[in-house]
C-alpha cells in the first residue's frame, strides 16, 4: 500500500515538473512571422516557429482566417492573437500540450439577450468584424429581443432606434429615413435595404423604392443591422441616408434542428391578432450540405374605424405571409455556395389613418375614426432569389452574388375630401373620389467582390456591380355619383421605365500602427434611364405620350480613421458622400414653368466623429457620434395647382446632430440601456414652390428622440426568467414648411410610449408576454396634409397585450 502511494506521488511530481518546464518555455519570447490568411496554414507555421505542441480539429478551422503575426512574443500570447475574433479557446492537457477547441454556447442563465460592443460580429463594411471595430455608427437588433417586445414588422423594429423613422402606408412599409434625410414620399429611396449581401427594392426614381422598403417580419432572422450615414461607396445609389441589413440564419450542416412559435395579441379598441412561424433545419450531409425552411403568417387585428359611404370597424386590419428556403453547400473548406428563395405577401383592408383637424389638433369624428367614401385595399408581393458563391483563396476571398427580384404592388386611396369639391367646381357631380395605383418591378443584379484576407498591415476589397431594373407604374382616378359609378375617364396614366447601373468600387485600409487604421474608398457608377409616360382622360386633355432618357456618372467617396485608445475603446472619424439618381419628369397637362423636363440627382457629404468603448470590466458599453451633413439639390415632390404631382430639386440643407447609446450591466441580474438622438435639420437656401425658406426645419424630423429600458433577470421555479420595462420618446416635428401655400404647417406634438415584457425559459419551451403602449398614448407618428385645415394622421398603436410560446426542437 505504501509503495503504491509512493509511486503515485512520484508520478505527480514528474507531471508537475513537466508542466513547470512547459510553462517556463511558454514564458520565453519567440520571433514570429506568420502570414495573414487561412487559419490552418497560419497555425501550422506558428507550431514550427514556436516549437510547441498544439492540437486542433481541422473541421473547427473551416472558413476561418487570421490577420497574421509578426514580432517577438511569448507563444501563448502569440496564439491568442492568431485566433482573435473566433470562438476558439485554448486549454492544456495533462502533458502540457495546448489544445484548441470551439467554445460551447453559454448555458441558460439569468441575463439579458442583448448585444454588446465586445461580442457582436457585423458585416457592415463587407467584412465580418466586431461592431466595436467598425468606424461608423451601427445598431444591432437581435431577434430574441425583438420577439420579447412583440415586434412583428419593420415599423416595430425601428421604433426604438432614435433618429430612424418609418411613415406607414397600408400594405406598403412606408418611407424610411435616418438622421432626417428624407423629404419626398415617392421616388428613389434614401435608405437602402439588403438581405444578407443582396440588394432589394429599387434604386430608380420610378421604381417606388422610397415607399416600399422590404419588411421581412421575423422570418428566421439572426439579427438586423442599421448603418447610419451615407453608405454609397460600398452599397451604391439609394443608401445616402444609411442602410438596413437583414442578416438571416444560415443552414446548419452539423445537426437537425427547428423551432415553432405562436403569438396571440389583443389591441384595445381593436381586434385580435396572431403570428405563427416555424423553422426546420435539415443536414443533407454532415459538414457538407443542408437545407433550411422557414414560414410564417401574421394577422394584424386593426383598430381604426370607418364611417361615411364605407362603415366598418378595424378597417386597417391585414395579413402578411411569407416563406423562405435556403440551401448551403460546402464541398471543401475553400468553397461554399448558398441559394435562398424568399416569398412574401402583405395585404391590408385599409390604411392606417384617422382624420385630424389641423386647426384644433382634434379628431373631428372621434379618435381612431375617419370618413371613408371609397374602400382602400392594398397589397404588396415580393419574391427574391439570391445566390452567393464564395471561394477562399487564402490571400483573398471571392464572392459572386446574383439576385432576381420581382415586386407587385396595388393600392387604392380615398381622396374624396380633397378632390370631390374640385370636381364639383368643374361640373362633375362626384360624391366620392379615389386614386388607383398599380406597380411592378423586376430587378436582376450581379456583384463580384474580392476581399483580401485579414491583415495587420494592408486590407482591401474591390468589386464590380451590375444592376438592371424594369418597372411599370400605372394609375388612374375613379369616382362615384349619386346614381352610381362615374363613367367619365378623368385621368389614367402608365409609366414604364428602365434603369441600368454599372459600378466599380473598392477601399483600402492601412494599419499604420497597431492602434491607427486609415481607410480610403471610392465608387464610380454609370446610370442609364429610359422613361415613357402615356396619359389619357378628361383632366389630361385627351391622350398624349412623351418619354425621356438620361445618363449620368456619379462618384462617391469614403475616408475613415480609427484609433484604438486601448484594447476596449477607440475613436473614429469618417467622411463619406452619397447620392440618389435623378431622371425625367412625366408629362403633365400644364404649362407651369415649375415643371422641368428633368430633375437632378441629389447628393451629400457627411462628416462624422465617434467614440466606442467597453468599460468597467465589460459591464458598461458606450457609443457616441457627432455628425454634420451638407445636402444639395434635395429631391422633393411638388403639386402643380391642385391635381398633379411632379419631381423637383429644392435647394440645399444642413443636418447636424449627435447620438449616444449606453448599456450598463452592473450584475447578471440587471441591465439598463438608453439611447438618444439630437437632430438639427434645416434648409440652407429657399425651396421655391414648397414654401420653405432658409433656416426652416425639414419636415418629419424630431429634434430629440430617446429610448430607455431596464431588464431584471432572475430565477422562477428554478428556471431563468426576466421582467423588463421600456420607454421611447419622440419630440415635436413639422408636417411641412412654415410658409407653404398648399397647406398650413402643422406641428406634431411630442409623445412618450411605455412598455412591459416578461418571460420564462423552461427546459422545452419559452413563454413570454408583453404589454405595449402601457399608458395608451395617442401619439401622432405622422400627418399627411389633405387640405388647408385637415389631414390624415397615423396614430401609434393603442395599448396591446400579447403572449407567445416558443418551442425549439
Amino acid at each position: 500500500m505504501k509503495k503504491c502511494v509512493r509511486g503515485r506521488t512520484l508520478r505527480r511530481l514528474a507531471l508537475a515538473c513537466t508542466l513547470a518546464v512547459a510553462a517556463a518555455a511558454q514564458a520565453q519570447n519567440r520571433e514570429f512571422d506568420v502570414a495573414a490568411g487561412d487559419l490552418k496554414a497560419a497555425l501550422d507555421a506558428y507550431i514550427a516557429q514556436a516549437g510547441v505542441q498544439l492540437f486542433y480539429k481541422v473541421d473547427d478551422l473551416k472558413g476561418l482566417s487570421t490577420k497574421g503575426l509578426k514580432g517577438s512574443l511569448p507563444p501563448e500570447q502569440a496564439l491568442a492573437r492568431l485566433i482573435e475574433g473566433t470562438r476558439l479557446k485554448v486549454r492544456r492537457d495533462e502533458s502540457g500540450a495546448m489544445v484548441l477547441f470551439v467554445a460551447p454556447p453559454e448555458d441558460p442563465k439569468p441575463r439579458a439577450d442583448v448585444s454588446t460592443l465586445d461580442s457582436v460580429m457585423v458585416s457592415a463594411s463587407r467584412r465580418r468584424e466586431p461592431v466595436r471595430e467598425v468606424p461608423l455608427k451601427v445598431d444591432v437588433l437581435q431577434t430574441d429581443a425583438l420577439e420579447r417586445s412583440g415586434a412583428r414588422e419593420l415599423g416595430d423594429y425601428v421604433a426604438h432606434q432614435p433618429g430612424v423613422t418609418l411613415t406607414h402606408g397600408g400594405a406598403f412599409s412606408g418611407a424610411l429615413s435616418i438622421r432626417g434625410l428624407a423629404t419626398a414620399s415617392v421616388g428613389a429611396a434614401s435608405v437602402g435595404v439588403y438581405v444578407d449581401d443582396v440588394a432589394t427594392g429599387s434604386s430608380a426614381p420610378y421604381g417606388l423604392g422610397a415607399i416600399t422598403p422590404l419588411d421581412m417580419g421575423l422570418l428566421d432572422l439572426h439579427h438586423i443591422e442599421i448603418l447610419r450615414g451615407p453608405q454609397g461607396t460600398l452599397y451604391g445609389a439609394g443608401a445616402m441616408g444609411g442602410l438596413i441589413k437583414y442578416v438571416t440564419n444560415e443552414p446548419d450542416t452539423a445537426e437537425f434542428s427547428g423551432s415553432a412559435r405562436l403569438a396571440v395579441s389583443s389591441t384595445q379598441y381593436g381586434g385580435m391578432g396572431h403570428t405563427v412561424n416555424g423553422v426546420v433545419n435539415v443536414p443533407l450531409k454532415t459538414d457538407v450540405a443542408a437545407l433550411r425552411f422557414a414560414a410564417y403568417t401574421t394577422r394584424f387585428g386593426g383598430y381604426d374605424d370607418a364611417v361615411g359611404r364605407v362603415v366598418e370597424e378595424n378597417i386597417n386590419r391585414g395579413t402578411t405571409t411569407g416563406a423562405r428556403i435556403s440551401a448551403l453547400l460546402t464541398p471543401n473548406r475553400h468553397l461554399s455556395a448558398r441559394l435562398t428563395f424568399t416569398s412574401q405577401e402583405a395585404k391590408r383592408v385599409g390604411n392606417d389613418y384617422e382624420e385630424l383637424d389641423l386647426v384644433t389638433g382634434k379628431a373631428p369624428l372621434g379618435e381612431r375614426v375617419r370618413k371613408l367614401d371609397a374602400r382602400e385595399p392594398s397589397s404588396a408581393r415580393t419574391q427574391l432569389l439570391g445566390m452567393d458563391i464564395e471561394y477562399n483563396m487564402g490571400w483573398a476571398r471571392l464572392n459572386a452574388i446574383t439576385s432576381v427580384q420581382d415586386v407587385k404592388l396595388h393600392g387604392v386611396t380615398d381622396a374624396s375630401s380633397y378632390y370631390v369639391p374640385i370636381l364639383n367646381r368643374l361640373g362633375v357631380p362626384a360624391t366620392a373620389f379615389w386614386g388607383n395605383s398599380r406597380g411592378k418591378q423586376h430587378r436582376v443584379s450581379q456583384e463580384f467582390r474580392l476581399t483580401s484576407s485579414a491583415s495587420r498591415d494592408i486590407e482591401w476589397l474591390a468589386g464590380l456591380y451590375i444592376n438592371r431594373e424594369r418597372s411599370s407604374v400605372a394609375g388612374g382616378f375613379g369616382y362615384m355619383t349619386s346614381s352610381g359609378l362615374g363613367t367619365l375617364n378623368l385621368y389614367e396614366t402608365t409609366k414604364p421605365a428602365t434603369y441600368h447601373d454599372l459600378a466599380l468600387y473598392g477601399d483600402v485600409t492601412w494599419h499604420a500602427t497597431p492602434a491607427l487604421a486609415l481607410t480610403g474608398g471610392v465608387r464610380v457608377g454609370r446610370m442609364e434611364q429610359s422613361f415613357t409616360n402615356t396619359s389619357a382622360g378628361l383632366l389630361a386633355g385627351g391622350t398624349s405620350s412623351n418619354g425621356g432618357e438620361s445618363e449620368e456618372t456619379a462618384t462617391t467617396w469614403l475616408a475613415t480613421a480609427g484609433y484604438k485608445l486601448d484594447a476596449q475603446s477607440s475613436l473614429y472619424a469618417r467622411i463619406a458622400s452619397g447620392y440618389r439618381p435623378g431622371g425625367p419628369n412625366g408629362l403633365l397637362p400644364t404649362t407651369s414653368p415649375a415643371v422641368k423636363p428633368m430633375f437632378k440627382s441629389d447628393s451629400l457629404w457627411s462628416y462624422e466623429a465617434g467614440y466606442k468603448a467597453v468599460l468597467l470590466e465589460r459591464r458598461l458599453t458606450v457609443e457616441a457620434a457627432l455628425y454634420d451633413i451638407e445636402w444639395s439639390d434635395i429631391q422633393q415632390t411638388m403639386r402643380d395647382g391642385e391635381l398633379f404631382g411632379f419631381f423637383t430639386n429644392a435647394g440645399k440643407a444642413r443636418v447636424r446632430g449627435g447620438e449616444l447609446a449606453l448599456s450598463w450591466q452592473p450584475s447578471a441580474a440587471w441591465r439598463f440601456d438608453g439611447s438618444l438622438s439630437l437632430i438639427d435639420a434645416k434648409l440652407r437656401t429657399d425651396a421655391d414652390g414648397l414654401g420653405g425658406h432658409a433656416g426652416d426645419r425639414l419636415p418629419d424630423t424630431a429634434r430629440i428622440s430617446a429610448t430607455l429600458s431596464a431588464t431584471h433577470n432572475f430565477e422562477l421555479v428554478g428556471r431563468p426568467a426576466y421582467l423588463g420595462v421600456n420607454a421611447r420618446h419622440v419630440g415635436e416635428r413639422h408636417a411641412g414648411f412654415p410658409n407653404s401655400a398648399l397647406s398650413i404647417n402643422y406641428l406634431l406634438p411630442s409623445y412618450t410610449v411605455y412598455g412591459l415584457q416578461a418571460g420564462i425559459d423552461f427546459e422545452r419551451f419559452k413563454l413570454s408576454a408583453y404589454l405595449r403602449n402601457l399608458s395608451n398614448s395617442r401619439g401622432l407618428a405622422a400627418v399627411a396634409v389633405t387640405s388647408a385645415t385637415a389631414g390624415n394622421a397615423v396614430v401609434v398603436e393603442p395599448r396591446t397585450l400579447g403572449v407567445a410560446v416558443n418551442v425549439p426542437f
